[in-house]
């Protein structure tokens, strides 16, 4: 069977890379701060000019190409830490973090 996720493969067996302190700064840097049914979370918009892998959003199961806008969200309130909560990161396309 061939290895999924190209040529990083999976992101779990990749070493830890330190978060990004631009990401938390008591806010989210060029974001906000979201209330959904589930909890609080930052969320940041991504340019599709800063859209430089494809992902796949959690709320429809289909690919965010590179180039395409689309946001960043994360636990506000997790009990692990904003840096554990934001290792957790998901990108969503924007129609689809909007839907309840």
């Amino acid at each position: 069977m061939g290895r999924r996720g190209g040529a990083g493969g999976s992101k779990w067996r990749r070493p830890h890379r330190p978060l990004n302190p631009g990401l938390i700064d008591g806010g989210v840097v060029g974001g906000s701060r979201q209330r959904r049914a589930d909890g609080e979370y930052h969320v940041r918009a991504i340019s599709g000019a800063a859209a430089v892998k494809s992902y796949v959003c959690p709320g429809c199961g289909l690919s965010i190409a590179p180039g395409t806008a689309h946001l960043v969200a994360w636990r506000a309130d997790s009990l692990f830490g904003d840096e554990h909560a934001a290792s957790e990161r998901r990108h969503w396309h924007r129609r689809c973090w909007q839907i309840p």
